[in-house]
């Protein structure tokens, strides 16, 4: 199985889902902290973006500091405070968690985990179109050469890519990482075999396959 659908260290404080999904027509959305230690944490939500140079803030987390019981829990809330992003393609950003640790008696060390989940904004079109939108990749033939293209305006995480004998395509180690994050219009090498299909993550963090159109 990929590393892509590998777990992260365990952390006191938790998100309550790996990703998070800003639809434009709405004005927030609500994300859940759980304190699954036995001891009062403090915490700090923020987001940055991952990959455009802009830096014009985009989304503001309220509250931004809080405090969590042991067993606990913190609701808060995501909110845009900018239209600058495009409207034809998916925007990402990262949702960061940062555990503020308990003063340690002594003066002890504590550890910090911080926790990074993919925030991906939907402009209010392209809601619909959505689900299973990964079959609508195709593949570009060039003399000599074959890539797989994201033509399609959404941002996929994807494990493996298949051939027509439902085995995986072995790629190089860059091709492997675009692909956990595949931006539209990105391509990766696919030159000797003949795409059938991906195994990718939907908007809830589970693993489906889908055939591409091209092949059916």
């Amino acid at each position: 199985m990929s590393s892509l659908w590998a777990g992260q260290v365990l952390a006191a404080l938790t998100l309550d889902t790996t990703r998070f999904i800003y639809e434009g027509d709405k004005q927030f959305i609500s994300a859940m902290v759980n304190n699954t230690s036995d001891k009062e944490y403090g915490g700090q939500v923020w987001l940055d973006n991952i990959v455009e140079k802009d830096t014009r803030p985009t989304f503001i987390a309220t509250p931004s500091f809080f405090r969590v019981k042991e067993g606990g829990r913190q609701v808060f809330r995501v909110m845009k405070v900018s239209d600058h992003m495009p409207n034809d393609k998916e925007s990402i950003y990262w949702l960061n968690l940062q555990e503020i640790p308990p003063a340690q008696s002594g003066g002890g060390l504590s550890m910090a985990i911080r926790t990074k989940v993919k925030l991906i904004y939907r402009p209010a079109n392209m809601v619909n179109g959505r689900s299973g939108a990964e079959k609508n990749m195709t593949v570009e033939y060039l003399p000599g050469e074959q890539w797989l293209v994201n033509t399609t305006g959404y941002i996929f995480t994807i494990g493996e890519v298949l051939d027509e004998q439902d085995q995986p395509i072995d790629m190089i180690q860059s091709d492997r990482d675009k692909l956990v994050m595949f931006m539209p219009g990105e391509r990766v090498d696919v030159t000797g075999h003949s795409v059938k299909s991906v195994s990718a993550l939907n908007d809830h963090g589970n693993v489906n396959s889908y055939i591409l159109n091209s092949w059916e």
